[in-house]
């Protein structure tokens, strides 16, 4: 788990996230653009990419995702809630964010049950896409650590 935090962290972490996601969302319109102008306020300029009122919509998205990376990621708010838990509170809170922006920008409409099932599908998978990658990666840190340590030992 991380245990510091920094602004430039924070920042990195935002602008990480938010260029794969606006890369993502810019194939999505190339793809869908066209047969989904209508639909979503995300492909208003239909096959043209997307709109600055979307990329700023998601970039407050992606920031608000962070910071509950952090409150639910790190000991600076929460000191003794045991790591399964935060990982359901963290992903709980963020599927939250993302039904409060779709309900208030209409990226996709609130009424069709279809969106709402392929929104959870997508949430999935990324959820566990996410969880997979960082635990590969905290294994990695992990054994790293592990032989920088083991060769402190023999040197001593």
């Amino acid at each position: 788990m991380d245990k510091r935090f920094t602004v430039f962290r924070f920042l990195s972490q935002v602008f990480m996230i938010y260029g794969i996601t606006t890369v993502l969302l810019n194939i999505f319109c190339i793809l869908f653009g066209k047969s989904a102008e209508d639909y979503s306020t995300i492909f208003s300029l239909a096959g043209a990419g997307v709109s600055v009122a979307t990329s700023l919509q998601f970039l407050f998205a992606v920031s608000l995702v962070i910071i509950l990376r952090i409150v639910f990621m790190t000991d600076m708010l929460i000191k003794n809630m045991p790591l399964p838990a935060r990982i359901t509170a963290m992903f709980t809170s963020v599927f939250a964010v993302i039904i409060g922006f779709v309900m208030v920008f209409g990226w996709f409409p609130a009424n069709d049950p279809l969106a709402w099932v392929m929104f959870v599908i997508c949430f999935a998978v990324s959820c566990t896409v996410s969880v997979i990658v960082s635990t590969a990666s905290e294994r990695h840190e992990n054994r790293r650590l592990e032989e920088a340590l083991k060769r402190i030992k023999e040197e001593n």
